[in-house]
């Protein structure tokens, strides 16, 4: 974008005025010498907070460690620190604080030449050209709208955006009339398609849908068999579903990813038929020869890439291969991410649902981390596109949640995305699931597998300055305030 005379918004100094920060611990456990737990968050106005860590404890060095009144008193006003401290903090535990708009252009014309997009420039860097429309001379920004929920009761959302411009949507399938009753949970995969993603959308009435796979429960109809995470894909010309779901009539868990193939060129209409299993072709090959799950596609320098999650040793990690058709790997598992950070720890050791986007020469992939409550979270690995992508030494991983719960916004436990672009194509989306609810593994017999209060959501993706993306807070504004999407023409 050429550079044009913009004019900033007062943004730096609603949110910080003063160059300082403010941290608190909302919860501090000094129950031994060795045992400094944090939990900690941060603020530059004392009115908005953002949890560092993903809400997860911050372990500070024990060698000397004298704890520390200010934090240790609960002041919710927090103790101030020199913004140069946060940032320190943030570079290794995040920093999960919305993308604002920070400057617009400014527009000298005559009314009747009034430009349809001006350039707008982001907190993080991002530049881009975003819709005005215009009264008289006085204009509005057009923030990105979506319906919030986009979809209910799916979870492990999928949208694919055809060659044609279609759109493609699927997810895990729940029922919430019966709530956390797990034989009614994860028996349809349900291909949803429609001409604009803003179509696919519930209650649009501009959308079709078919059911292309179903399953009774297990077990002599106790047990979901676990119809997850399914993907739809267009490889080679041909349309095929990923979905995982168990091998066995006796027990939902012993999981593996599965393919589907359509039999002609019309998804919506044409019959789809099992190809059974994804298989591998090199013997003795670690690959799904245990709980495998939440598998994916992606297609780079004329090659075809299978990436899932596998457990060993009742973890949870991410691997990669090549594929030599759609249902079949033919080089060894490598695995890209282990969990070792304790925000991919809580309640269960888990990397998962992993997702690829490209941009700025890079390759990115999120996964996502822990248990699938409240602190079920996003983190990122990324690579150069020229990088021999099966070496996990090419691999970068970020050490702190990229996406998380936002008690502000009212969104919990996010996860398990995919990416897609916009109808007009102008941008990047995260398409993720949700709870509206703030609820922990715990709480009782509470299980949120089963649990139907995960929706789907569709949230904006800002490339910040340094190429890296940012997914902002779920639910967030482009905008801190309302009036910085205004503009008045010259």
């Amino acid at each position: 974008m050429k550079s044009k005379e913009m004019t900033k918004l007062p943004v730096a100094d609603f949110l910080c005025p003063k160059d300082i920060a403010y941290i608190r611990s909302h919860t501090v456990s000094w129950e031994s010498p060795i045992n400094h737990h944090y939990y900690l968050e941060y603020s530059y106005n004392r009115t908005d907070w953002y949890a560092l860590n993903g809400g997860n404890s911050i372990v500070l060095p024990q060698e000397g460690l004298e704890p520390v009144p200010e934090l240790q008193s609960h002041d919710p006003k927090g103790c101030e620190v020199p913004l140069s401290i946060l940032r320190q903090l943030q570079s290794k535990y995040g920093a999960p604080e919305p993308v604002y708009l920070c400057a617009v252009e400014k527009v000298s014309a005559c009314i009747s030449q009034l430009p349809d997009k001006i350039a707008v420039s982001y907190t993080n860097g991002m530049t881009e050209e975003r819709p005005v429309i215009w009264e008289g001379s006085k204009g509005k920004i057009q923030a990105p709208l979506y319906a919030a929920p986009f979809i209910s009761h799916r979870a492990d959302p999928y949208v694919y955006k055809h060659t044609d411009g279609k759109y493609y949507f699927i997810a895990s399938h729940t029922d919430a009339g019966h709530n956390l009753n797990g034989k009614y949970q994860y028996l349809y995969l349900i291909l949803r398609c429609a001409d604009t993603l803003e179509d696919l959308t519930d209650n649009s009435g501009r959308y079709v849908e078919k059911t292309v796979y179903e399953r009774k429960p297990i077990n002599d109809g106790t047990m979901s068999p676990h119809l997850w995470a399914p993907e739809v894909h267009y490889i080679q010309g041909e349309w095929f579903i990923y979905y995982t779901t168990t091998i066995s009539d006796e027990s939902s868990w012993r999981i593996r990813p599965h393919c589907l193939a359509c039999t002609g060129p019309d998804p919506m209409k044409d019959p789809w038929v099992e190809k059974g299993p994804i298989r591998s072709t090199v013997e003795g090959d670690i690959a799904f020869t245990d709980f495998s799950l939440d598998h994916s596609y992606f297609h780079h320098n004329g090659e075809d890439y299978f990436i899932w999650a596998q457990k060993t040793n009742n973890i949870s990690d991410i691997f990669i291969a090549k594929l030599s058709d759609p249902w079949t790997i033919c080089t060894p598992a490598v695995c890209l991410t282990h969990p070792e950070y304790n925000w991919e720890l809580h309640g269960f050791p888990v990397n998962e649902g992993p997702a690829v986007i490209k941009h700025g020469g890079k390759i990115f992939l999120t996964f996502s981390a822990s248990g699938t409550d409240a602190l079920y979270c996003v983190g990122l690995l990324y690579a150069d596109e020229t990088a021999d992508l099966l070496d996990a030494a090419s691999w970068t991983k970020c050490p702190y949640p990229v996406f998380q719960s936002s008690p502000v916004t009212g969104y919990y436990g996010l996860g398990h995305n995919s990416f897609t672009r916009s109808t007009d194509d102008s941008e990047d989306l995260i398409i993720y699931h949700g709870r509206q609810e703030e609820r922990y593994l715990g709480e009782g017999d509470y299980q949120p597998l089963y649990d139907a209060g995960r929706n789907a959501y569709v949230g904006k993706v800002f490339w910040g300055a340094d190429g890296m993306p940012s997914f902002s807070v779920p639910g967030a504004s482009i905008a801190a305030r309302e009036e910085d999407l205004t503009v008045r023409a010259e």
